[in-house]
């Protein structure tokens, strides 16, 4: 008897029992278990929300099909269906056997699949058709132990990929995984290793101009265009919002490969798209490509429905451009504005800051708790770190990265603002920029601290760094009165042209 173990999905949507040797993996659709002494045996565990209105039936023989359909393609010849049919349970109960990825050897598949509140569910077993006999009488026990335990797709995000600063997500295709990941960006891969889809997406301090587009094109495009036996098959630059481009080219060792490359902008982000496959498999890939290009959400604006809000304290709270350089001394300056999209106010705001080397690879973090009192909806704080030497090299990083950590709902209004008054900026022999300004105490409150926010910006109003200060008084300030404060950001810095204060109540504990 093969030793199981019990496996339970994350997020707790299902539970399944398998043997204890067969390490998992997240895939498009759900969970593959792998055995370990021998990969090419393997078992799928399904739990793919599907689209509301998905049609149960017309779901089920699409994928049977395209699964027939890639066996086809490979190998038309040793294709054998022993089974294809949907019961009157529902569950579609697929078998054969056939080449179901061209690198690997004559393969027997069983699926057994059904949908239920449009969540697809099921097993799919695959072996070499040599180790069938051995494998196949495991197939009860495994129908037998899995079991739904989150029957609710709206509590979980099903196989859709959240990128780990929130910048987008996407569902990802059915049989299909991530290849690699960096701090803009995902690439994805089917499990035939056959087709590829990365995107990636940039913030910026500004709309993207067609200059920039046109650039970002010719960057992804590169050095291919000049390939022997380069073929342009379209190429669009006269949208305002679209650049794209589809090529085929011959590779080293796989034959000739088909790309489609699409540079598009929405607000102050620029996302860069790149969807390849064979071209003789590109028809097979498209419903793929389209449903990555379909569901491909951008953060936005729009404060999150109240049950969001209420489940996840951080919905709505987004990180904006990160700024950093090293200063005249040799250490890391690095900030960020943190902008409160939720319809409520939020306090004890934390963050880690994730610094990475030029080859995307991770050097070192640090925390950072918010120093306002209370981030009212709508709002904006600004994060500041200088993490010391011994933390992290400064001459090593090439990329920052804002991950929220977490958040409390705020029962109170915040505090007025205070009130700018007026101030003055300059630039100090060693190369620092000092600001001096005057601030008057807008509420109703005797205040002894001030939060402080310094932002300086270039002549095309662009945030270029933001300071910001936790600061004790000289004495007391009644309402309506006014006090100097000042604030040095270390240089250099350059291009500045204004600046402006932001005054707030502090946290205090």
């Amino acid at each position: 008897m093969v030793p199981l173990k019990s496996y339970i999905a994350p997020k707790k949507v299902f539970q399944i029992e398998v043997p204890e040797k067969w390490r998992a993996f997240e895939v498009g659709g759900g969970i593959r278990f792998q055995d370990d002494t021998n990969p090419y045996i393997s078992l799928t565990a399904f739990y793919f929300p599907l689209p509301r209105e998905t049609d149960a039936q017309e779901f089920l023989l699409s994928e049977a099909e395209r699964a027939l359909a890639r066996a086809r393609l490979n190998d038309p010849e040793s294709l054998e269906i022993i089974q294809n049919e949907i019961g009157q349970d529902g569950h579609l109960r697929l078998e054969a056997i056939g080449r179901f990825f061209d690198d690997q050897p004559l393969q027997h598949m069983r699926t057994d699949a059904w949908i239920a509140n449009n969540v697809l569910l099921g097993l799919n077993l695959m072996t070499p058709e040599e180790a069938w006999a051995q494998t196949e009488p495991i197939w009860p026990i495994l129908q037998q132990s899995y079991q739904v335990l989150q029957p609710d797709p709206s509590e979980v995000t099903g196989m859709a990929y959240i990128h780990a600063g929130g910048l987008f997500t996407v569902t990802v295709p059915m049989y299909w995984g991530i290849l690699e990941e960096d701090y803009d960006g995902v690439i994805l891969q089917d499990l035939a290793g056959l087709a590829q889809f990365g995107v990636s997406v940039q913030e910026l301090d500004h709309y993207p101009t067609p200059e920039e587009m046109d650039a970002a094109l010719e960057a992804m495009v590169g050095s291919v265009s000049e390939a022997d036996g380069y073929l342009e098959l379209q190429k669009i630059t006269n949208q305002p919002h679209l650049r794209l481009i589809q090529f085929e080219v011959p590779t080293d060792d796989d034959g000739i490969y088909r790309t489609e490359i699409r540079v598009m902008s929405d607000r102050n982000l620029l996302i860069t798209m790149l969807f390849s496959a064979p071209p003789q498999d590109w028809d097979y890939y498209a419903p793929d490509y389209k449903l990555l290009l379909d569901t491909i959400v951008l953060r936005g604006d729009t404060p999150p429905d109240e049950k969001t809000q209420d489940d996840d304290p951080l919905a709505g709270i987004e990180v904006g451009v990160v700024k950093f350089y090293v200063d005249r001394r040799g250490r890391l300056q690095v900030s960020a504005p943190i902008r409160n999209f939720r319809s409520r106010n939020v306090t004890r705001l934390t963050a880690s800051i994730l610094f990475y080397d030029k080859d995307g690879k991770f050097l070192a973090a640090e925390s950072w708790r918010m120093l306002q009192q209370i981030l009212g909806q709508g709002k904006t704080t600004y994060l500041y770190l200088s993490p010391p030497k011994s933390s992290v090299n400064p001459k090593r990083v090439a990329s920052v990265k804002i991950q929220l950590i977490d958040a409390k709902e705020a029962k109170k209004e915040p505090y007025p603002a205070w009130g700018y008054q007026r101030g003055t900026a300059q630039v100090n022999d060693k190369g620092d920029v000092v600001i001096k300004a005057t601030m008057r105490n807008a509420g109703k409150k005797v205040q002894k601290y001030i939060f402080l926010a310094v932002l300086l910006y270039d002549e095309q109003g662009n945030l270029i760094f933001a300071k910001t200060e936790r600061k004790r008084l000289s004495a007391p300030i009644s309402p309506g009165q006014e006090v100097q404060v000042k604030m040095v950001i270390p240089g250099p810095l350059a291009d500045i042209a204004t600046f402006d204060v932001v005054g707030e109540r502090p946290r205090l504990d």
